[in-house]
This record gives structure tokens, C-alpha cells and sequence, in this order.
């Protein structure tokens, strides 16, 4: 038997964009949320730990980017690269906006101006996974 379904907004893809944007639009509207399979098949889940973004005074975007074209071995797009780590504070504000807890060190006696936790993984020259 066929259901017709109505949404004002159909999503396609429960990733991190999906559901992303799935938090910037009016919560007046009916949104669908479409996934290939369950919710936590999609690449997100496969992260490693985290995200990387520059988040450190001794971090540039320019060392990011340069890290990640090398860990990309001629497969990235260096514009797609630059757009995205420009952004990638950005990005971090806006997902402490909505709500991400992030770890903060807790080596730092000064509780309001506590660092990120950062860890390293593979293809980074420094510390920027949150």
C-alpha cells in the first residue's frame, strides 16, 4: 500500500549537514529527514573522534591546509580545502550555539578562559581535533 507523505522541507542525507541544516530552518516548518539506510550508517559516524578546525595561536589555516592536501595525497580540492578551514571556527562557534559540548583542558586554573581539548590524529603537525 502506497502512504502519500508531506513535508514542507524534504532533507536528503542524515549527516552532519542534514542535520545541520535541519537546525537552521523555522521550526514552524514539517521537515523530513531522508537517510540510504538507518540514521547511523552515514560517514559521520565513522569520524575518528571529532572535528579538526584552527583553534589554537599556534595553529594557522595554512598549516591545516597544507596537512590536509598531504594526508589527501592528490585526491583533495584545494579550494574545497581552503573554503572549508577558513570557516572551520566558525563552525565551532555555531555548534557551541546549538548546544555541542566540547571538552575544555583541565590543567587551567582560569575557568572562564579555559582552552578546547585538542587532540592529534593522523595527518596533523599539531593538535586541532576537537
Amino acid at each position: 500500500m502506497v502512504r502519500d507523505i508531506h513535508f514542507d522541507v524534504l532533507i536528503v542525507g542524515s549527516g552532519a549537514a542534514g542535520l545541520s541544516l535541519a537546525l537552521q530552518l523555522p521550526e514552524t516548518l514539517s521537515i523530513g529527514l531522508l537517510s540510504k539506510a538507518d540514521l547511523h550508517s552515514g560517514s559521520t559516524s565513522w569520524a575518528q573522534g571529532g572535528m579538526a578546525a584552527v583553534l589554537h595561536e599556534r595553529d594557522s589555516i595554512e598549516s591545516h591546509v597544507a596537512d590536509t592536501l598531504q594526508a589527501g595525497a592528490g585526491l583533495c580540492h584545494e579550494a574545497a580545502v581552503n573554503f572549508t578551514i577558513q570557516r572551520s571556527r566558525e563552525v565551532v562557534d555555531w555548534l557551541i550555539a546549538q548546544g555541542v559540548d566540547f571538552d575544555l583542558r583541565n590543567d587551567q586554573p582560569d575557568q572562564e578562559f579555559r582552552e578546547f581539548h585538542l587532540t592529534m590524529e593522523g595527518g596533523h603537525s599539531i593538535r586541532r581535533i576537537l
